[in-house]
């Protein structure tokens, strides 16, 4: 058997009453042999000891980390903190968090965490990820590394986020460990059949202007069909400073192995060439797109409405959603309607919960339907399981 269950507080300024709400809410629930907690709250549930508190109080182990909007089958908000259990017999949970992060220490510290999540068992049927949002060490290079270290094993979850401009309220926490550099790792081990859904631009909005990356060095296009990447823009009729919000124009990257394009940011255009969310490598056929208010609606309900299909043909126990906090700001000044939506169409059909994320990890399928570990922004992914 194997279980999830949510709940929720908004109660960010007294610590007592927001661990009360919480404890009433699952006084009628049942643990079962193995448990563990995954949280996501906006910052100041950390800061001001609220976290501190419920590790305290509740009798199984707490993993999360900030964010900036979540939402539950009950509620969502943008200062919002949700609790999502999940408990079961069968199930084992392993969890691991690891040293501070940096560019110089980079692969030691991510080979010695995933030792330290397989000390008990070596191959998980799930890792659940939660990842730093920093400025020198990408969401996507931590999770190429695991993905080398488990060998393709599914990784699915997301890198904290807040509202500042430096992420110094980013923290991610196992127990009371609150941290801004250091990642944890959630292993499940047993029968789990996660299955993962993304969305992230809707048909019309993508300009199909197709070309390819002739020169690239990790996250930095330099050029495209051998034009340096501004003089690429001039030949297409795009002024460069038109993309002033970049990450309101993203490239979509077909990397050429089967799977969906995926959406990556561009967070800087200059004569050196476009820095990007994820690594596109030389040879990928790029194309760039638009997001808006309805296409953050149309593809939340899209991808929201294949994975319930899912759930109604092959049953599940819990429906989790990452999309991109970006999305919010992008449907400013009405910020929750994203998440508002998603409540609505989930409804209680199934245990549920929402997190807003600084860069979505979530597996896509190649045509053989083979999983393939990927790094997301701007999009909108559910893992089913």
């Amino acid at each position: 058997m194997f279980t999830m269950f949510s709940v929720f507080t908004n109660e960010v300024d007294d610590i007592d009453l927001a661990v009360k709400e919480i404890t009433e809410q699952l006084k009628d629930k049942k643990l079962l042999k193995n448990t563990i907690g995954i949280i996501a709250c906006y910052f100041e549930f950390i800061e001001n000891g609220t976290i501190e508190a419920l590790c305290k109080e509740l009798p199984f182990e707490l993993i999360g980390c900030a964010v900036q909007g979540s939402a539950v089958n009950a509620r969502g908000g943008m200062e919002q903190l949700s609790l999502t259990v999940l408990t079961s017999n069968e199930v084992t949970f392993t969890t691991a968090i690891s040293e501070p992060i940096f560019p110089e220490n980079f692969d030691s510290v991510v080979e010695n965490v995933y030792a330290d999540a397989s000390k008990l068992e070596k191959d998980p049927s799930l890792i659940f990820l939660l990842g730093p949002i920093t400025t020198n060490v990408s969401g996507h290079k931590i999770l190429k590394k695991l993905d080398q270290l488990s060998n393709g094993i599914p990784i699915f979850g997301t890198l904290s986020n807040d509202t500042s401009l430096k992420y110094e309220s980013s923290y991610i926490f196992r127990n009371n460990e609150p941290h801004l550099r250091k990642m944890v790792l959630l292993f499940m081990h047993g029968n789990i059949q996660p299955r993962f859904y993304t969305t992230s631009i809707v048909t019309r909005n993508i300009v199909r202007q197709y070309a390819v990356v002739t020169d690239a060095s990790e996250y930095l296009v330099k050029k495209i069909n051998n034009l340096p990447v501004i003089e690429y823009f001039k030949s297409i009729g795009v002024q460069t400073s038109k993309l002033a919000a970049v990450s309101m124009f993203p490239f979509l990257v077909d990397f050429g192995d089967g799977t969906v394009p995926v959406a990556y940011s561009m967070y800087d255009v200059s004569a050196n060439g476009a820095y990007c969310g994820g690594e596109i490598p030389v040879g990928s056929q790029i194309t760039f797109a638009e997001i808006d208010y309805n296409s953050i609606i149309e593809t939340a309900e899209i991808t929201l409405r294949q994975a319930l299909d899912d759930v109604e043909k092959n049953g599940a126990n819990g429906m989790i959603a990452i999309p991109c906090f970006t999305r919010s700001l992008v449907i400013i000044p009405n910020t929750e309607d994203e998440i508002k939506k998603s409540l609505e169409i989930v409804g209680d059909k199934i245990p549920f919960t929402l997190i807003y994320s600084g860069g979505e990890i979530c597996p896509t399928y190649n045509q053989q339907q083979k999983i393939i570990n990927r790094f997301h922004n701007l999009t909108y992914t559910v893992m089913v399981f």
